[in-house]
């Protein structure tokens, strides 16, 4: 009897961590200039962006409204302390136009970086 409940216990804690482990996070984030997210043009004003993904690799959605944007792959990057607010990092182009390659969630202690390999490339 008391081993049948410290198994369910232990199946109600491990299942309990797996969903959190796929939950979806999400924060909005206000553009102030027209900028590029992977080919995408956004410009000035209020987006959400969803994220979800197991490890560090995450699938990174922006909306206006209910329109999907676009997805977009990304690699959760660790740091030391909470961001203030949420927040970007662009990087201007050659041709002028400005990209995001990082988005910064507010009061998380970790940063989106835009790519599918930027925690390798050392940026």
């Amino acid at each position: 009897m008391i081993l049948s409940r410290i198994v369910t216990t232990l199946l109600g804690t491990s299942l309990f961590f797996a969903v959190g482990a796929f939950a979806q996070e999400k924060t909005t984030l206000t553009l102030a200039e027209k900028v590029t997210i992977q080919g995408t043009e956004l410009k000035p004003g209020k987006y959400n962006v969803q994220w979800d993904g197991a490890g560090p690799n995450v699938q990174v959605g922006i909306f206006q409204g209910k329109n999907n944007l676009g997805t977009f792959p990304a690699t959760v990057v660790a740091k030391d302390t909470s961001n203030a607010g949420a927040g970007y990092e662009s990087k201007k182009e050659s041709n002028g136009s400005k990209s995001i390659v990082a988005i910064y969630p507010s009061g998380k202690k970790y940063e989106l970086e835009i790519g599918p390999s930027q925690a390798a490339s050392g940026r």
